[in-house]
């Protein structure tokens, strides 16, 4: 007697990784019977993606340590003669003169220097400025703060941040009396007002028997980019002509520390379920792998798999403290299948180091195949077992049951795969009584998979013992 069941498993078994066919009625045999079982052909639609949750290949991790660092407020030399003026005191830019207003200026990279005088800057052909910039006062070279008229020079500098001011004063007159107290003040743009605040004022005492020159600094209060200054004269009026003989200034400057690393966090890296080959394994390794600074790219002739950390040398700054990527590991999942797929073989460790400015190689050719053959096994009992050595591909893994058939699977994504038993093969089982025949799924690496599409052709023979 034959019973034939031909079964479409999207009817009730569609997300299921096995197919239970309910007989209408059991099968039992007698003591002079025996059942055997066989599959006539089986058909489904090769739609099983090769990186997929259910395959578990499509998920890893990145470990990632920061590094924070913290700074403090130094401070070094910012306003000198470099790029203003040669070794010879020459002036190396150009000089901007306007008779109507009597300023002149001088510009180098963010930084302007204007010295107003009323009454000596009245004509746009001579030059007005000298090099009082360098480290040393030369008495020779000197610049007018006041006479029968208060001067004074203004500074301008773009996102430097001004902490202090170096100068020298200097007289060169026999005058009357002991002693000339002179006020120096410095003063800053107020962007509210519109008007020069008084910062701090230096009197300088002057003695009336000769020549003489004063040192004295100035110190910013609350100093920030972009802010204006002006040095000037705060006396009404003095026996003898002013001149400074020196002008510099130190900047502000973090000082950074070594830095502090971070307790590492590790992100989870999902590369979508779908068909895959090498190039938009890549593709799309690069845009999960972006945030990182991590690239991938396979090599055109041993088809091996690198991941370089492009991270490039990170330089603090106030804006920002954190290298986000100090060290990035892989942690990639000890299944078989996934280092299989990345080409993972000797080199595998719990965390794997792409190296800065450097990269990880896989050890051999990736291999993006996870599915050359389709095992459908039964739950029924055959009088010899069948046997297989397969290797498991991930966790998921079963216990086989008695093996049906395996079909090849490895065909072009959505092309039908065909199985027929020309072969006639059929399996004698010792099942005495048969109400449900369970039929399920595997890969050939023995881990269950989701057919949700699939016609087949089962049938049961019933026979007579032969007895001699």
């Amino acid at each position: 007697m034959i019973y034939d069941y031909y079964v479409d498993k999207r009817r009730f078994h569609k997300e299921d990784p096995y197919i239970d066919v309910i007989l209408d009625y059991p099968i039992e045999v007698t003591d002079y019977e025996y059942l055997r079982v066989k599959l006539c052909d089986f058909k489904f639609l090769n739609n099983i993606y090769n990186i997929s949750g259910a395959l578990m290949n499509n998920q890893f991790n990145i470990r990632r340590y920061s590094k924070t660092y913290t700074y403090t407020f130094g401070s070094e030399l910012y306003l000198t003669d470099e790029g203003f003026f040669d070794d010879q005191n020459a002036l190396l830019v150009n000089e901007v003169i306007d008779t109507t207003l009597h300023t002149s200026t001088i510009t180098y990279d963010n930084t302007s220097l204007t010295y107003y005088n009323t009454a000596d800057i009245t004509d746009d052909t001579q030059s007005y400025w000298v090099n009082i910039l360098s480290g040393t006062a030369d008495t020779n070279l000197k610049m007018k703060m006041q006479d029968t008229y208060v001067f004074f020079i203004e500074i301008t500098s773009q996102n430097e941040t001004i902490t202090s001011f170096d100068c020298v004063f200097y007289k060169d007159q026999i005058v009357s009396g002991s002693t000339t107290d002179v006020d120096i003040v410095l003063q800053k743009y107020n962007t509210n007002t519109a008007l020069w605040d008084i910062i701090q004022t230096n009197t300088l005492t002057f003695v009336n028997n000769g020549a003489q020159q004063i040192s004295t600094s100035f110190t910013t209060t609350n100093p920030a980019p972009n802010d204006k200054y002006r040095i000037a004269s705060n006396t009404g009026s003095l026996p003898f002509p002013l001149y400074i003989l020196k002008l510099q200034a130190d900047k502000q400057i973090p000082i950074f520390d070594a830095g502090t690393i971070g307790a590492p966090v590790q992100h989870t890296i999902i590369i979508p379920s779908g068909f895959y080959k090498a190039s938009n394994l890549k593709t799309t390794l690069n845009d999960l792998l972006k945030n990182y600074n991590l690239t991938a790219s396979v090599d055109p002739i041993t088809n091996k798999l690198k991941i370089a950390n492009d991270n490039p040398t990170f330089v603090p700054t106030i804006a920002d403290l954190v290298d986000d990527n100090y060290q990035l590991d892989l942690v990639i999942p000890n299944i078989p299948n996934m280092l299989e797929n990345l080409g993972i073989t000797t080199s595998y460790q719990q965390y794997i180091n792409v190296p800065f400015n450097s990269y990880y190689e896989g050890d051999t050719n990736i291999n993006l195949i996870n599915l050359s053959k389709i095992i459908i096994t039964t739950n029924l009992n055959f009088d010899q077992k069948t046997h297989n050595e397969l290797i498991r591909g991930n966790d998921m893994f079963r216990g086989f049951g008695n093996i049906l058939c395996w079909v090849d699977a490895d065909q072009a994504p959505m092309t039908c795969i065909n199985y027929r038993n020309y072969e006639d093969l059929s399996y004698r089982i010792s099942n005495r009584h048969v109400n449900m025949i369970r039929l399920n799924f595997y890969s050939e690496k023995s881990q269950p998979i989701n057919i949700d599409n699939c016609l087949i052709h089962l049938q049961i023979k019933k026979l007579q013992k032969k007895y001699v």
